[in-house]
């Protein structure tokens, strides 16, 4: 494995400083007899120590190189270590570096100013070694301490954050599009993408990207890219079947053995890659992929926080997607209840509700409303003679002559009941609902089903009322029904295999 590439392993923790016995100790004192007592003392005990003899080198050195804990000696020419604490104390990148004055004064006041101006401790010269070594070693312990509370913290506000941001999501794409950004903002890199298994579970599809000021193209900012074309070796794919986290530290370096996405490296002139798996139950659902414009050295802390977010999505994640099956399950079954079993045309269930839903619809806009009532002529006949299982195929290819004739998205075919069947036709007239009428009957002619027991015809043929109202709060759904029934009562009254208008007195148009 490459030095530039990293797999690190569950039992990594960073706790954002050195251990106390390796630590890095700034020592600032003008006399040199003391630095060389207190590096001696300090190299002994396995600290690596860096030494400054007045406040302008400490100042320098501490920028060159942010050290873990600071022993600082009060009376210095120039800048004394009160004043160096101050500035220190001032800047954001050095004030949590803890800070222990050593001084022969022994004033009450000495000591105030000293941890008036941010000092963590005070020893006073001559100081015992057994004393210097404890307090360093308390110091830095609660450094660790501190900032491994801060890592949890924002563990903690992050994963509130994301879950809170998850339960409002619409669906699985929009919560993984939550965690690109939060993690990406949170860790501070530039490009975030997610990768899915199939549904064949063989391979992994592109599904979520986020960016922050990546110039990016079209294609890379749909999640739509395909990943057949991706080699097994490569990072999505390792990660998936390791289901370890992963930490590529200059992927340019490694472009050849294809260990991550390498179009996008070059494209986006990303860099560092961090790779880590969702895992629900021993199972993968999805690749968290981070990146990074900038060569980033492996940072346990931040992997730790990615895993942790991780850790907790896996449930979220399925929750969501339960929710979401169970979503898409409710309107299957909605559906479902919706429908004729036997002719897949709205029930009568339905058909009551959509006619008074387009009933008020009409009263307010005052539009016209249109209601065609049809029955199969003979049809008990039929069943005798053919039998049931044919009575239903013929019910069937009823429904499918209404369903060639309905083109408009409002207009809905039914069955009534039995073998009588309903359109509905919104914002119809009744001449036009009669033109409706008659594109059935002739839908039903060109079929030819055959009927050797009808009294009209050697093939099935429909009786059909015709009802149309401009609705009025006055007035109820079942008015238009009525009128509709019976004008198709009047067609089977004269003889069947017709269409009669209504002439109901109490609907006009």
């Amino acid at each position: 494995m490459s030095a530039s590439h990293l797999t690190l392993p569950d039992c990594c923790v960073m706790t954002g400083v050195s251990e106390p016995t390796c630590a890095n100790i700034l020592v600032v004192d003008d006399t040199a007899a003391n630095l060389s007592l207190l590096a001696q003392l300090l190299l002994s005990r396995g600290y690596r120590v860096r030494v400054a003899t007045n406040g302008k080198l400490a100042l320098q050195s501490i920028r060159a190189a942010r050290p873990d804990l600071i022993l600082l000696d009060v009376m210095m020419p120039g800048l004394d270590g009160y004043e160096i604490c101050t500035r220190l104390k001032a800047d954001p990148l050095t004030r949590e570096i803890p800070v222990i004055f050593l001084s022969a004064l022994n004033e009450a006041l000495d000591k105030v100013q000293a941890f008036a101006v941010g000092g963590a401790d005070y020893i006073t010269k001559p100081f015992e070694p057994v004393e210097v070594l404890a307090r360093i070693e308390y110091q830095l312990k609660l450094k660790i301490f501190q900032t491994q509370l801060q890592a949890q913290n924002a563990q903690l506000q992050l994963l509130l954050h994301v879950t809170q941001e998850i339960a409002e999501a619409a669906d699985v794409e929009a919560a993984l599009q939550v965690v690109l950004r939060e993690v990406c903002q949170t860790i501070g890199w530039d490009f975030g993408e997610v990768w899915v298994p199939e549904e064949d579970g063989l391979s992994l599809k592109h599904s979520a990207v986020w960016y922050d000021n990546c110039q990016i193209g079209e294609d890379l900012r749909q999640p739509s890219r395909a990943c057949s074309n991706f080699a097994p070796n490569q990072l999505p794919y390792r990660i998936w079947r390791s289901k370890q986290a992963e930490w590529v530290q200059e992927v340019t370096r490694e472009l050849e053995s294809a260990c991550g996405d390498c179009q996008l490296a070059q494209t986006l002139g990303l860099n560092s890659a961090l790779g880590v798996p969702i895992i629900w139950q021993d199972q993968v659902l999805a690749v968290l992929l981070f990146f990074h414009r900038q060569p980033v050295a492996p940072d346990r802390r931040s992997l730790e926080l990615v895993k942790t977010v991780a850790t907790q999505l896996g449930s979220m994640i399925q929750r969501k997607r339960t929710e979401s099956d169970l979503k898409e399950a409710n309107l299957e079954l909605e559906r479902l209840a919706t429908l004729d079993g036997l002719t897949h045309l709205a029930n009568r269930r339905y058909f009551n509700e959509y006619l008074a839903q387009e009933w008020r619809r009409a009263a307010r806009e005052q539009q016209p409303l249109a209601l065609i009532l049809a029955d199969v002529d003979y049809f008990k006949r039929y069943n005798d003679y053919y039998g049931h299982l044919e009575g239903d195929f013929c019910l069937q290819r009823v429904a499918q002559a209404m369903k060639a004739i309905v083109r408009r998205p409002a207009d809905v075919a039914a069955r009534y009941g039995g073998e009588e069947f309903a359109l509905i036709l919104p914002n119809t007239t009744l001449e036009g609902a009669g033109m409706v009428a008659a594109a059935l009957r002739q839908e039903l002619q060109r079929l030819k089903l055959p009927h050797a027991r009808s009294e009209v015809s050697d093939s099935i043929t429909l009786s059909l009322g015709v009802a149309g109202i401009i609705p009025r709060l006055d007035l109820s759904p079942a008015s238009l029904i009525t009128a509709a029934d019976e004008a198709l009562y009047e067609a089977k009254h004269q003889g069947r295999d017709r269409m009669v208008l209504s002439v109901s007195q109490d609907l006009t148009i």
